[in-house]
């Protein structure tokens, strides 16, 4: 019983709130619009408003040709500049729509074969996971390196001359990635271009004291026997490379094709003393740079 009297009640004052709004519009304000009333007739209240233009539709329903269907709406807001569309349906002809590719292979994507060609240039399967899945030596793994191989890391060069191996990298941790525990950031998995860079360039300056100590240094020694970085040659020429020495620069056993490349580059000198210790440095700093590189 309560609740048929609440249901009554509620219906009384939904009447009499439509009651008040009739009173407070009048007649006029409840007539519908007319979509051929003049534009007086809505301003001048004699008559129905115009009313708005309706949004547009066509297009051919599920048996017409094809089933194809087109629907298109806009917005325009107008500031001081003109009118400016806001929104429409239609994302093929707006300028800042995002284009989404269909197709895998035009969203940067290679061709999956164009991929296999890339690998099959690149080597066997021993050649490509050096390319593509080592790491670079972490900092202190480079100091020792240095050091098992003859590398004074203290030494410092006199004024106005090239900074010596130990000097590049001592002062190198930045570019080469070295942790940094105050900033929470761990030391770097792989080479970036400045630290390659300055690999590259503690090996070159790292040249001249390796193959003047290699023979001396425990790490290289078999045996208990140590061998010289090159074999001199009695008539004058620029020797050729040992491959125990070039072995222990490289960390692993050297092969014939790797003393053939040693030296043919040795074998470039011009034939003064000069010049052909530029090349067995340039040698030996090749080598150590391809075999702890990944390259």
């Amino acid at each position: 019983m309560n609740a048929k009297r609440l249901e009554r009640a509620r219906r009384s004052v939904s009447l009499a709130s439509s009651m008040i709004l009739v009173a407070a519009l009048g007649p006029a304000g409840l007539v519908a619009c007319d979509s051929d009333a003049t534009d007086d007739a809505s301003t001048t209240g004699t008559g129905p408003g115009r009313c708005p233009p309706p949004s547009t539709s066509s297009g051919q329903g599920g048996g017409g040709e094809g089933g194809d269907a087109t629907t298109t709406s806009s917005t325009t807001s107008t500031s001081s500049g003109g009118t400016e569309p806001v929104g429409s349906g239609n994302q093929n002809t707006g300028n800042n729509t995002h284009d989404h590719m269909n197709d895998p292979g035009e969203s940067g994507q290679k061709d999956p074969f164009e991929i296999l060609k890339e690998r099959a240039e690149e080597g066997p399967a021993e050649i490509r996971s050096r390319l593509h899945g080592c790491t670079k030596l972490r900092y202190e793994a480079i100091g020792r390196l240095l050091s098992s191989r003859g590398v004074n890391l203290a030494a410092t060069a006199p004024n106005g001359q090239p900074r010596t191996a130990g000097q590049l990298y001592n002062q190198g941790r930045d570019a080469l990635g070295v942790a940094r525990f105050d900033a929470r950031e761990a030391e770097a998995y792989f080479h970036s271009t400045s630290g390659a860079t300055k690999l590259f360039d503690i090996f070159i300056q790292a040249a001249p004291e390796v193959i003047a100590n290699i023979q001396n240094v425990d790490a290289c020694k078999l045996d208990g026997v140590g061998a010289p970085m090159f074999v001199e040659d009695q008539n004058g020429g620029p020797g050729t490379c040992n491959l125990q020495a070039l072995s222990c620069v490289m960390g692993r056993p050297a092969k014939p094709e790797d003393k053939l490349l040693c030296d043919l580059m040795i074998a470039q000198t011009n034939g003064t003393p000069a010049d052909t210790a530029k090349k067995r440095n340039i040698a030996v700093a090749t080598f150590l740079s391809a075999a702890h590189t990944c390259e």
